[in-house]
């Protein structure tokens, strides 16, 4: 059975064996944002869910009122999409930053 795993750095390979076991996979940079942005959205959600459906956070005033379980995801939903958008937007700025780094003749 051949493993392969995508490694960013370790220092402690050395034998010919451990090097030949890394593969080095290179991923899109639009793919790379897509994949932090639905991150962030997914853990944002599940936080909302978690703390607005539980007894703790209706203790501290944290509570979503809903009629019923849908409404009450699709509102957590939608709140979610705030940090998504705020770390598509840092993303894309960090990726404009590296290619104005790599190509200044770009510049305006």
């Amino acid at each position: 059975m051949d493993v392969t795993t995508l490694v960013t750095e370790r220092a402690d390979m050395n034998t010919e064996k451990q090097l030949n076991s890394v593969t080095v996979v290179a991923v899109a940079p639009w793919k790379m944002v897509l994949i932090r942005v639905g991150r962030s959205y997914l853990q944002s959600l599940v936080g909302l869910l978690t703390v607005t459906g539980s007894p703790l956070g209706a203790a501290v005033g944290l509570t979503l009122e809903a009629p019923d379980f849908v409404t009450w995801f699709v509102k957590c939903a939608s709140i979610a999409l705030a940090p998504a958008v705020i770390s598509l937007i840092q993303n894309t700025l960090e990726l404009l930053n590296k290619l104005d780094a790599s190509h200044p003749e770009l510049r305006a």
